[in-house]
């Protein structure tokens, strides 16, 4: 008796250390400045990524908004959310607002936001996911682009594989 309880509390003991273990070990994920509503503009406003993000047709990089971005249409609350509250307020003391990336690739990987999106017509959410349907900002990339992800994408595309066309 006092043996098998010894064997259960053990592995009870495993099982709360391995948990314990796996939540402390993640990252916390990112916190951007304001709590950007994706669906909010996207959905309900009818607002193209390309507004915000200005660069991915032309450029590798997709750009992140800044203020002369949000200042378009919020240099005055439009509606009585806290988010813009801060925002405008943000606005107001000139301080610049500063997205973080969320995507952060090997600097060995070479990739282009125009390649896949104005040249592959490749949408968002091959990458993105539903960002468009989100809340407020993700804390982390809602799908997981790594290199499985991409050769995947690519032999499904038939286009090439080939080491050099991504690693440089």
């Amino acid at each position: 008796m006092n043996r098998s309880r010894a064997i259960f509390t053990l592995i009870i003991s495993l099982i709360i250390l391995g948990s314990s273990y796996l939540l402390l070990s993640q990252e916390p994920g990112i916190q951007q400045p304001i709590a950007f509503n994706h669906r909010l503009h996207i959905e309900d406003n009818g607002i193209e990524c390309i507004e915000c993000h200005p660069y991915f047709m032309e450029h590798s990089v997709s750009g992140l908004p800044n203020e002369e971005v949000c200042a378009g249409c919020h240099e005055e609350a439009m509606t009585e959310s806290p988010e813009e509250k801060k925002l405008v307020e943000m606005l107001a003391a000139g301080d610049g607002i500063y997205f973080l990336k969320l995507f952060h690739l090997p600097d060995h990987v070479y990739y282009s936001h125009r390649r896949h999106v104005a040249i592959a017509q490749l949408p968002c959410e091959n990458c993105h996911g539903k960002i468009a349907e989100s809340l407020s900002p993700p804390h982390r990339p809602l799908v997981k682009v790594d290199m499985d992800h991409c050769m995947e994408c690519h032999e499904d595309m038939g286009v090439t594989n080939d080491c050099i066309a991504c690693h440089r």
